[in-house]
């Protein structure tokens, strides 16, 4: 295993600041890297070498006088297919876009080169971003690198198994159906979703729409905590249209052990059941997290309807997808969905499907509705530091790319879900906003889980300070046994 792919960004950087080893070096060894194993999971989907070889001379020579861009300076990163890199093709896995070549940079992709990394890839997503799978037309199938005949999620599968096999040091994904957090829970790394708005997501679009999508963030992942809070200062920030007025306040928060956290626990829901061996490995980490001395608060949760709650989300998640699809389109969607007579694809999928052709009155009301329970989050985050759940239901599942999403079932616990009923964990904190860290908690069945971190709105470096406070005392990112 070539150890410097695998050493964290900032120790990447830190390398190059000390010239033990020179940008253009480390950079060869990332193409070594995706060499050697891209073929096997179709991670990385395009690159431009050439470019990337000469920003990394180029560094090379500032660094040889001691000139220095940034924290990221000279570390090789790449960025979610869906994000504008300047002269590489956005086209959200859909072939009608195959021809969409970016003329500017997104906000991610500006922010990481203004702290001197060398974007040099894009990673593969799925159509149009809506699968915990990722595949196109276009780029084909990326698979999990701990099991290559399983998802490694998505949207931001691309970025998490890239990240997963030393392809990359860094990666900036989205997320609003745990689309980072699924990625990372599926292939044993960490993945945050920040705080909604914190992080600008201009140049995430195929047409720019010139505000955030409600419920979507932008956010890092990374394989260490402190790799995660650098990419996150590093992409943190409003749009341009809102920075003109305002800009984000984020509490800082210094705290480095367990013993000084309280921490509330979710672990389960009928909405979603948890994997039984999924499940006995969070009560071992909680187990964990009391023995080094973390406040365990048992039989405390937000007090809402979580049926309610988890309506809410699918409906708001679905009307924030509309401007993807057609008319007709959400018409086969709700029609297929009836003709399977199935009360819990219609519970989940059709009122997904029922968001995209909401009506603005009814928008309102429901944004009323998820106001109010913001509100009880709030009150709920006054006495608890971090509120822990799962990240899914289960571990990664084989790929099934067969028919629409809604016709796909998981099986938990020798029952069958639809696969899209798991998105209640993505929704119960992203539908408020608030940000959650998820990071690896060991193994089950030989495919990595991890643990989802939820705080209160806009403590960001608190779910960020337990994160670090866990990889510190109790378990971090441990590579695929296909890279060892």
């Amino acid at each position: 295993m070539p150890s410097i792919v695998f050493k964290p960004a900032k120790k990447q950087a830190l390398a190059i600041r000390n010239r033990t080893i020179n940008a253009s070096d480390l950079l060869e060894a990332h193409f070594k890297q995706i060499d050697k194993y891209n073929p096997k999971i179709n991670a990385v989907v395009w690159q431009d070498r050439e470019a990337a070889k000469e920003l990394a001379w180029q560094i090379d020579k500032e660094t040889s006088v001691g000139k220095f861009r940034g924290p990221l300076h000279g570390v090789p990163v790449t960025v979610k297919e869906s994000f504008n890199l300047s002269g590489a093709p956005t086209t959200w896995g859909d072939p009608c876009n195959i021809d969409n070549i970016a003329t500017t940079d997104s906000d991610a992709v500006a922010r990481f080169r203004s702290a001197g990394a060398i974007v040099f890839g894009k990673t593969n997503v799925p159509l149009n971003l809506v699968e915990w799978q990722t595949f196109n037309k276009i780029y084909g199938t990326t698979s999990n690198p701990w099991d290559q005949t399983r998802t490694p999620g998505g949207s931001s599968g691309g970025s998490a198994a890239a990240l997963a096999t030393g392809m990359s040091a860094l990666e900036v994904g989205s997320d609003a159906g745990s689309s980072i957090r699924n990625p990372a829970h599926y292939c044993g790394i960490f993945g945050m979703k920040p705080t909604f708005k914190v992080v600008s997501s201009q140049g995430q679009s195929i047409q720019e729409t010139y505000s955030e999508s409600d419920i979507s963030v932008a956010g890092p992942l990374a394989r260490t905590v402190e790799d995660l809070k650098l990419a996150f200062e590093t992409i943190e920030g409003l749009r341009g249209l809102e920075a003109t007025a305002f800009k984000n306040h984020l509490p800082t928060d210094n705290r480095t052990k367990l013993s000084q956290f309280r921490i509330g626990l979710k672990l389960d829901d009928p909405e979603s059941p948890v994997d039984n061996d999924y499940l006995n490995k969070l009560d071992e980490f909680v187990q964990n997290l009391e023995k080094a001395g973390a406040k365990i608060i048992r039989n405390k949760i937000p007090e809402f309807d979580n049926g309610l709650h988890f309506m809410i989300y699918l409906k708001l998640v679905g009307a924030s997808d509309s401007a993807h699809f057609t008319k007709e389109e959400i018409k086969t969607l709700i029609d297929g969905v009836k003709k399977l007579n199935n009360d819990r694809v219609s519970r989940v999928c059709g009122t997904r499907f029922e968001g995209l052709s909401l009506l603005h009155r009814d928008w309102i009301n429901l944004n009323t509705q998820r106001n109010r329970h913001r509100l009880i989050f709030d009150e709920y985050f006054e006495d608890i530091d971090i509120l822990l759940t799962p990240a899914t239901g289960s571990p990664a599942f084989e790929h099934d790319q067969t028919g629409p999403r809604y016709r796909r079932f998981l099986t938990i616990n020798d029952k069958k879900y639809p696969e899209m009923a798991q998105l209640y964990w993505s929704g119960y904190s992203g539908v408020v906003g608030l940000p959650s860290v998820v990071g690896p908690i060991g193994q089950v069945r030989g495919l990595p889980v991890g643990y989802q971190a939820i705080a209160g709105h806009g403590r960001d470096f608190t779910a960020l300070a337990f994160a670090e406070a866990v990889e510190r005392e109790l378990v971090g990112f441990i590579p695929p046994p296909l890279c060892l």
